[in-house]
Order: structure tokens, then C-alpha cells, then sequence
């Protein structure tokens, strides 16, 4: 395996599981929290936004913003050009939306004091925040489903005369 080959399985496997977490919170966390009254919604978004931002999480979320335009970089032909295509769809879909839009609403839940306040203060807490950030969220983990899947058809890609990475 060469270094070439390893950035390209890096591009891919960063974006994957980003993109996977993303999913996870779309098809399984954000129903179980519809559940759950506005101080618990509140006290479990807080609690996952202290501690998602940690070395593992921001080394794949900033690790595909950079594997994937290196490996872009890297190759040859249709596989250069999808690699271009999922680098700029994660960039803009899945980075820029999240540093944005997401991160100033969790910011702005962060701020949030459950205890002490109203019921009315959390309904209305809760409604600022969780509409937007999952209509946000929404989008993003589609660019980043897409560009995953663009990201592997690269892969599958054959520059003419070579073999597939």
C-alpha cells in the first residue's frame, strides 16, 4: 500500500464515519429526544455538545475536509474529479454548515441555565434551537451521505490503462 492509496482510504473512512455519526443522530438520537420533556431535550443537547468536541471526533471531522482534497489532489481522471466533487459537497454541505449554522445555535443552547427557569423559558429555549439546528443537521448529513457514496464510486474508478485503487 502506498501513500497515495492510504490518504484515499483515509478521504473515505473520515467522511464515512462522520457522515455515520451524523446518521445516528438523525435516525435514532433526535426521535428518542422528541420524547423527552424541554429541560431533558436541553440537559442531553448540552451534555452531547460537551463532549462531542473531542481529539477523535474533530480528527475525522476536519480529517475528511483535508483527506479528501489531498487524495483529489493525488489522483488521476474520473476518480480526481468525483474526489473534487465529494471534497466540495462535504466542505461546503457538511464543515460549513456545521461551523455556521449548528455550532452557533449549540452555542447559544450552551448558554442555557435549566435550573431556575421557567417552563415557559425552556419551551421557548428548546423551539429556538431545535428546529433550526435539525433542519441544519438534516442537510448536512445528506452532503455528507452523498458525498461519501460519490467518495467510494471514486474508488471504484479505473484510470485508463490501471488497475482500480
Amino acid at each position: 500500500m502506498n501513500a497515495k492509496q492510504i490518504v484515499l482510504i483515509l478521504a473515505v473512512l473520515t467522511t464515512g464515519l462522520l457522515t455515520g455519526i451524523f446518521f445516528g443522530f438523525e435516525v435514532a438520537i433526535n426521535p428518542a429526544f422528541a420524547r423527552l420533556d424541554d429541560a431533558q431535550y436541553i440537559i442531553a443537547m448540552q451534555a452531547i455538545n460537551d463532549v462531542i468536541v473531542n481529539p477523535v471526533f474533530i480528527f475525522v471531522f476536519l480529517g475528511a475536509a483535508v483527506f479528501l482534497p489531498v487524495a483529489a489532489f493525488q489522483q488521476q481522471g474520473r476518480r480526481k474529479s468525483l474526489l473534487w466533487v465529494a471534497a466540495a459537497l462535504y466542505i461546503i454541505g457538511v464543515l460549513a454548515i456545521t461551523s455556521v449554522c449548528n455550532v452557533p445555535l449549540n452555542d447559544a443552547l450552551a448558554k442555557v441555565q435549566v435550573a431556575g427557569a421557567s417552563a415557559q423559558q425552556l419551551k421557548t429555549a428548546r423551539e429556538g434551537f431545535a428546529e433550526p439546528w435539525n433542519r441544519w443537521h438534516t442537510i448536512r448529513t445528506i452532503a455528507g451521505i452523498v458525498a461519501t457514496i460519490i467518495a467510494i464510486a471514486a474508488c471504484l474508478q479505473k484510470d485508463a490503462g490501471k488497475k482500480s485503487v
